[in-house]
């Protein structure tokens, strides 16, 4: 029998938006769904009950009672449902490293055939134009978020990123028409992300959001959105991968910004490399510490 996620995965497609919306909500949120009554499911995700039972039906489930059973049993047991690549009959058995090193292959391969590159190119361009930068992440959007900063700041730029999301609203304050925000929302649904999102859109500046997927709540707030993903991944079921397309995503901003910017990116580069240089231990001296 196949897990949930797989369920979730192969009839995600014949899913209305509402019902969407749940089987996102479970994606992210397995743990926290199997203590919940329907009532409170329902207002989490601001769906009706009727649509949770209709989901769940669709899911091969009589009823919301059976559904949540069935997904407590498979967190007793996590790695009998874990199956990112089955392997063909005349292959040997994978080890972990093997299944997780090609679960990330294969949720890239399949984000290349819809990520659109020019959306990246007008996206870099409208960050080098702006000025000043803000990053928003919530949760584990906040690590990708901190990585994102990480690449920008090396070509010079003013950034602003505060992991704390009380600190993240009180930067909106600051920011003007001329700024631009970097939002990061792996799921799409987060409602704090969400919240940010709307506010940066009274703010009048240019909002550019990165996700993994383009038909959630979160690209209806952001001017531009980056997101590989049409719908639930049908390669892996564990959210660990999913940070592997936003990073890619992160990373081919920074070498098109870098490309952008021409002469001035060589001399930040230049400025990069010898800082690394000066704190790198001299082979030299790393030779005579050794016969030492």
């Amino acid at each position: 029998m196949k897990s949930i996620l797989a369920e979730i995965s192969d009839r995600y497609p014949r899913l209305s938006y509402s019902e969407r919306l749940f089987a996102d909500y479970v994606v992210t949120n397995r743990e926290q769904i199997i203590h919940m009554p329907i009532a409170e499911l329902s207002a989490t995700i601001g769906i009706a009950p009727s649509t949770i039972i209709a989901a769940v039906r669709k899911l091969g489930f009589e009823g919301y009672k059976e559904f949540k059973i069935a997904l407590a049993s498979e967190q007793l047991n996590p790695l009998n449902t874990w199956n990112p690549t089955a392997p063909r009959e005349e292959e040997p058995r994978q080890n972990t490293y093997c299944k997780v090193v090609l679960s990330n292959v294969d949720i890239l391969t399949e984000s290349l055939g819809t990520m659109q590159f020019p959306l990246i190119q007008e996206a870099a361009s409208i960050l080098l134009h702006a000025d000043n930068i803000y990053l928003f992440g919530v949760g584990t959007s906040a690590v990708l978020a901190r990585e994102a900063y990480d690449f920008l700041f090396r070509l010079g730029l003013h950034l602003y990123f505060h992991e704390d999301l009380h600190y993240q609203s009180l930067s909106i304050a600051q920011m003007t028409e001329r700024d631009a925000a970097l939002i990061i929302s792996q799921t799409g649904i987060n409602n704090d992300i969400i919240r940010i999102a709307s506010l940066l859109k009274k703010r009048q500046c240019r909002t550019i959001g990165i996700s993994n997927y383009s038909a959630t709540p979160f690209g209806k707030y952001v001017d531009l959105l980056l997101a590989p993903l049409n719908m639930l991944s049908k390669v892996h079921e564990n959210h660990f991968s999913l940070r592997v397309p936003i990073l890619c995503i992160i990373e081919t901003l920074y070498y098109v910004m870098s490309e952008q910017m021409g002469d001035k990116y060589l001399s930040m580069l230049k400025v990069n490399q010898q800082i690394v240089e000066d704190s790198s231990v001299n082979r030299s001296q790393n030779f005579r510490a050794d016969e030492e």
